[in-house]
């Protein structure tokens, strides 16, 4: 069950007359705790917002990649094509395309060169967030945990 700040502000304990909790430092260390909760869950929802959009431009970048795949397969048929025509021509006219088919496939090389780039860009930075976000959390973790550890210290009667 995930606790969210409204649950954190009205969460209410039983008070002892003599051993009882001090209500004005609990509920001021609940209010702390219910900020830092809700900017978590702020900063969660952002870069989930973020790494949606991210996704989202892998995808066109993948649909782009697979639209230039399909283009180098169109061109290199082109290209076997000419060939077969330009070797019934003379051999000036041969070259001459040959050289054509070359610099299309080089531009077409290039383009994929600069997407596969672009891609590995974005999974590097998708991969650096969710980093990011892991160390977020476990650095709050770690700071409620050593408050939890902190606080209980003094609350146990001595015996």
């Amino acid at each position: 069950m995930r606790i969210s700040p409204l649950d954190i502000r009205q969460q209410q304990f039983t008070v002892r007359v003599f051993r009882g909790f001090d209500t004005h430092e609990v509920d001021a260390f609940l209010e702390d705790v219910a900020q830092d909760y809700e900017s978590v869950i702020k900063e969660n929802s952002l870069l989930k917002e973020q790494l949606a959009m991210l996704e989202e431009r892998a995808r066109g970048i993948a649909e782009r990649e697979k639209t230039l795949q399909e283009t180098l397969v169109t061109t290199h048929r082109l290209a076997e094509e000419m060939k077969e025509a330009s070797k019934r021509e003379a051999q000036l006219l041969e070259r001459e395309t040959e050289l054509r088919c070359e610099k299309l496939l080089e531009e077409a090389r290039a383009e994929e060169a600069k997407i596969r780039t672009a891609t590995q860009m974005l999974k590097r930075t998708r991969h650096q967030l969710f980093e990011e976000l892991r160390t977020t959390l476990e650095r709050y973790h770690r700071w409620f945990t050593d408050e939890v550890m902190t606080s209980g210290e003094g609350t146990e009667p001595k015996g």
